[in-house]
């Protein structure tokens, strides 16, 4: 794992790093070496022919006073195997503490970035002027006053670092007495800290393999020499503004410890970064390191891959455990893992007594229970201690350690033999061809055939960027470039490196593939990337828009629907806004229309007086929403049948494929001239708003109505295709008045979060948000303090499922303690989802042991039926082993098809709960035969010795025996997720956000949480101003294929709009690597029956076509992110 924190103090950084003796008898600061090319500008380092590397200098961690940890400092992946023993934690002094690692405004995620073809530029980042140290003294961007284009004579040949230098370094003093920046004002540099997974650090310390110190150490220097490629930027200004500029340049120094706090073995090694740079013109600036602090995964994962690659070079097998590529060696059990991180377990210990589970309250203990390290007087007898622990454990590392300089030692003969190592590497590349051939085909590797001459990393190379781009392009339209490079060493194939991808990113790009993003860097780094498939999709979104423009019969003519609506509506009368919106939808001429209609506009009632003139008329209608809990309540708003968008695609897939004309016949007859009415169209991805709007054209489908709120919550899966539809020209009615919130402030609020205003609504609400260092803790209270009908009417809402978990515990407990639930309870393990991608399903580090795996239809490629099997084994080799009805099965995940874009597999996880008479709980799958909907909320009124009662929301009772599916398909719901609250309404609510949810608390899920309220809102978070900061940078958006291309705006408003009046004409696709006819709307349409236009997952991946159709159950998607 890595962890970030600023340097606060250059005297204590230094006395600190450079300290003799601070922890061991042999450590001294001469074992301690400069590195990057900046230090080499400097001459501090000798450059890449210096040997020398950091010694094996035991122990040190800081203690410098103070705590400098950032706001969002990303402490590391703190569950992750390693991490155990707060060996990363930062005292840096007192200056560093204020200073916060700010996200980039809008989306939240790591960036990336890709040299265009004709570009020589390395890979590049983008630009966020509020993150830590971002190379700015009071705002303005200083350097020092001599131009040096020219590398300084080299004044320390071994590269060694002293404390004098250091310091003056920190505080920006150049060797030549130039000066970088104001010493008293200036950001000094940053500590970056690389801690060995746990089993590596007692095999090197406790085992005595000195090889696997020294891999370590290359692996932080590979990791650090990408970040120094990638990631090290300067500023300067360009038209009167300061840019981020790519300098491929660092000064750092590396120092390598051995212990925690607790003084368990952990080795760890200190990369501290100094704030400067040289910039392109020669002259030294402060280092913009947003850039660094916003890719702390990505360096964590490429880290961990050439520590991966090392070790199994070393003879080592290695297990993925964890995020970010975290692993394990194989033969390291947790249970001697675990007895040396004592660190960790004080750590647990005390959340267990304060009663908190969540990350947040994890780093809060670390901070609070953060002593001084211990220093150490004989290293000998330390590490004669570790060896008799580890042998009252039974660990013996000599035993392992031998093992693998055997395994190593047979590789090492191989190559002594020559032609014979050429010959076996051969027969190794034919044997891993081979395995591929039984593998499905795969449009973005090169044929088998072609990999037969490529070495073997290569040829996995290849393997890995497609699923890293399939992986990414599932859940984005478009995706940074860094998160590709990230992805693809996180599956773990070997000799898979940063390099070898950007190679293969570059001929993925000139071949087409991939289509680079619109440069919008001064230095031309292309940040963003996407597929052509994408590009595809939204083109073709809008191409069906225009064929459907002008192509149908209004239902009611304009001058008559004003009068035809107020008839229709006299019980409930319409505003201005719902009667324009009723209006688009009866009488306008295009068959796709919309409606953008604001949280709590009157979205339901306006969509009932446009189902009782349909009913009225005699128009076929039919609703559709995203899941099955949004149709319960379309139907019981509107009066309309519905169903969900995916059963709707299913069942009329014939009209895509054009392989079943009678079934496809069918639909046609069945759709044409009816009204498709979509709630909620915000939630739908790209993939179901083309179909959606290509069945409409194809079957002469009078109206396609979508209606939401682009400003709500988006798709899971790829695409903004609501804001997408409007900005591409679909004509579109908006609904503005807030008919919701009862109040002027919570009016207001709403109107603030609806302009994207949330860091202003939350100061708005004043008083109303309660700051607490127990978010779960201070909800609960005053939930409980509640009288009893208040608390029927005051809804829970948080970020995300950690916090949720959580707050129904406290809630539970609390209620038992009033003696408000019965009885003694029911324990029932329950299905708890795994969030994978349909590409991560294909490779076995997805699957654990205890796993559930669902298979919904046949898979012949890999031998499963369709039904629910147990993982029983995870195999070294790839293969997964699954037991059903007492049979076991081992299959190989690499033989699924790739890029199919329908569900057919789903994997769990399971989880404890427990439950009584009285409890509020949810249902997270569907059984619509009892109309048990996922998201949907029953309480239990009873438990006997043959089941559970459960009361649903309209007062009946269904029992549920205690073998029934069901009881496994439940949770508490006293709180919900703000991504399960979209169409909710309740008069009070409170909501549990804290600021450092970097990807939770964003605008889209504040903008739900507050416009759900009627009445009043809480906010319960740790920090308003900082909640207030990360609000307003983090939209929570999704990207766009076509505007990241730089063909259409969607939300940058850096495209002129668009005329909805003319076609969609994307511009010059010259560079995009496709034929204009690909992007381009056609031609407007009355033909009913067009030729298909897609090929659906039926026709995708050469794999399981035996039930036609699909006989697959309907999927509805939790909203449980």
């Amino acid at each position: 794992m890595i962890s970030m924190a600023p340097v606060g103090s250059a005297g204590g950084a230094a006395k600190y790093f450079a300290a003799d003796n601070y922890y061991t008898l042999e450590e001294s600061a001469e074992e301690s070496i400069w590195y990057g090319e900046g230090a080499e500008l400097l001459g501090l380092a000798p450059g890449e022919d210096h040997e020398a590397e950091p010694g094996a200098g035991e122990g040190k961690d800081q203690n410098v006073p103070g705590d400098a940890k950032p706001e969002e400092d990303a402490p590391g992946e703190a569950e992750a195997p390693g991490g155990e023993d707060g060996a990363g934690e930062k005292d840096h002094g007192e200056k560093g503490a204020g200073e916060e690692s700010k996200e980039s405004p809008g989306r939240a995620a790591e960036n990336g970035a890709l040299a265009s073809p004709e570009s020589a530029e390395a890979d590049g980042a983008s630009f966020n002027p509020e993150l830590p140290g971002g190379g700015t003294e009071n705002g303005a961007d200083t350097f020092a006053g001599a131009e040096k284009s020219a590398k300084m004579p080299l004044s320390n040949p071994t590269g060694k670092v002293d404390a004098g230098t250091f310091e003056n370094i920190l505080n920006g003093k150049l060797p030549d007495g130039s000066q970088v920046g104001d010493p008293g004002k200036r950001a000094l540099g940053m500590d970056l800290t690389f801690s060995m997974p746990k089993s590596a650090s007692l095999l090197s310390l406790v085992g005595g393999d000195t090889r696997i110190t020294q891999a370590h150490v290359g692996a932080v220097k590979t990791a650090m020499s990408w970040v120094e490629a990638n990631l090290a930027e300067g500023r300067q200004k360009i038209d009167g503004r300061a840019v981020p500029v790519r300098t491929g340049n660092l000064v750092y120094a590396l120092f390598q410890h051995d212990t925690s706090r607790a003084l368990d073995p952990q080795g760890h090694v200190h990369a501290v970064i100094a704030n400067m740079t040289r910039m392109p013109d020669g002259n030294w600036r402060a280092l913009h390191n947003g850039e660094i602090w916003r890719n702390n995964t990505v360096i964590s994962s490429i880290y961990h891959a050439a520590f991966r690659d090392s070790l199994e070079k070393l003879g080592y097998a290695v297990v993925l455990q964890g995020k970010h590529g975290t692993f394990e060696i194989a033969g390291v059990s947790k249970n001697v893992r675990e007895a040396f991180s004592q660190r960790r377990a004080d750590i647990l210990a005390k959340a267990t007594e304060l009663g908190t589970a969540t990350k947040q309250g994890l780093r809060e203990i670390t901070k609070r229970t953060r002593d001084d390290k211990i220093a150490v007087d004989d290293k000998g007898a330390l590490t004669q201690e570790w060896k008799a622990r580890a042998a009252d454990l039974g660990f013996v590392p000599e035993k392992l350690i031998e093992q693998a300089k055997v395994s190593a030692n047979k590789e090492a003969g191989l190559l002594e033999r020559g032609v014979g190592a050429i010959e076996g590497g051969l027969k190794g590349a034919r044997q891993f061809v081979l395995d591929s051939l039984q593998k499905p085909s795969d449009p973005l590797v090169d044929t088998a055939l072609k990999r037969v001459m490529m070495t073997g990393p290569v040829a996995r190379t290849q393997l890995a960027t497609a699923s890293a781009i399939r992986i990414l392009s599932q859940r984005e339209a478009a995706f940074e470039v860094h998160q590709v490079t990230k992805t693809a060493v996180d599956l773990g194939l070997n000799g898979v490196t940063p390099e070898l991808i950007d190679k293969r990113l570059i001929e993925l790009t000139n071949r087409g593939e991939l289509v680079p993003g619109d440069k919008t860097r001064s230095d031309n780094v292309v940040e963003m990337v996407m597929t052509r498939d994408a590009l595809d999709t939204e083109a073709g979104i809008l191409g069906e828009i225009e064929r459907g423009k002008n192509s149908v019969l209004p239902l009611v003519r304009p001058d008559r629907a004003i009068a035809v609506l107020s008839g229709a509506s006299k019980e409930r009368p319409l505003n201005d806004g719902q009667l324009a919106a009723a209006s688009t939808i009866i009488a306008s001429s295009d068959r796709i229309v919309a409606v953008q209609g604001l949280a709590g506009a009157g979205k339901s009632t306006m969509l009932g007086a446009v189902a009782n003139i349909l009913d009225f008329e005699k128009v076929p209608s039919l609703g559709l929403a995203f899941q099955n809990k949004m149709v319960a309540d379309l139907k019981e708003g509107t009066g309309l049948e519905a169903k969900t968008v995916a059963n709707f695609l299913m069942q009329h897939d014939a009209l895509l494929t054009g392989d079943n004309p009678q079934r496809a016949k069918e639909s046609r007859d069945l759709l044409n001239g009816s009204y498709l009415i979509v709630d909620e169209t915000s939630m739908l991805s790209n993939d179901q708003m083309h179909g959606l709007t290509q069945i409409a054209n194809i079957a002469g489908v009078e109206k396609l109505v979508l209606v939401g709120d682009r400003k709500q919550l988006l798709s899971i899966d790829a695409g903004k295709s609501f804001a997408v539809a409007q900005a591409g020209g679909v004509s579109t009615a908006e609904m503005n008045e807030n008919l919701r919130q009862r109040t002027p402030e919570l009016r207001a609020v709403a109107a603030l979060t609806n302009v994207g205003r949330a860091g202003n609504a939350l100061k708005l609400l004043g008083d109303r948000v309660i700051e607490t260092n127990g978010r779960v803790e201070t909800a609960t209270e005053y939930w409980l303090n509640l009288p009893e009908d208040e608390r029927d009417k005051t809804m829970l809402f948080t970020s995300g499922r950690d916090a949720r978990a959580n707050l129904n515990e406290h809630i539970q407990t609390g209620l038992k303690d009033e003696g408000k639930l019965k009885g003694d309870g029911l324990k029932l393990t329950v299905a708890d989802r795994v969030d994978r991608t349909r590409e991560e399903l294909r490779y076995a580090h997805s699957y654990q042991p205890g796993h559930r795996l669902e298979v919904w239809t046949r898979l012949k490629s890999v031998g499963l039926e369709r039904g629910e099997y147990r993982v029983s084994r995870v195999f070294q080799n790839g293969k997964v082993e699954v037991e059903r009805n007492g049979k076991r099965k081992t299959f190989d995940p690499q033989k699924l098809a790739s890029g199919v874009k329908l569900d057919k597999l789903n994997l769990t996880a399971t989880k404890d709960i427990q439950i009584h008479e009285g409890d509020k709980i949810r249902w997270t799958a569907n059984d619509k035969t009892r109309d048990l909907l996922n998201s949907s909320i029953g309480r239990v009124v009873g438990i006997d010795g043959s089941g559970v009662m459960v009361e649903r929301s309209d007062k009946s009772v269904v029992r549920l025996g205690m073998d029934d599916p069901m009881l496994k398909r439940i949770d508490l719901a006293y709180a919900l997720n703000m991504h399960m609250a979209q169409g909710v309404t309740t008069d009070k609510g409170l909501v549990v956000m804290g600021s450092d949810e970097r990807y939770l608390s964003n605008q889209r899920l504040f903008n739900v949480a507050v416009t759900r309220v009627r009445d009043d809102v809480k906010v319960i978070t740790d920090d308003k101003e900082k909640l207030g900061r990360q609000l307003n940078r983090t939209t929570g958006d999704k990207y766009s294929a076509l505007e990241e291309a730089g063909r259409l705006d969607v939300d940058k408003h850096k495209i002129a709009a668009r005329d909805p009046d003319k076609p969609f004409d994307p511009g010059s696709l010259e560079g995009l690597g496709l034929a204009d006819d690909k992007l381009r709307a056609g031609p407007i349409s009355e033909t009913k029956a067009e030729p298909p236009r897609q090929q659906t997952s039926a026709k995708q991946g050469n794999d399981e076509k035996a039930d036609q159709p699909l006989s697959l159950p309907e999927k509805s998607k939790g909203m449980e992110l």
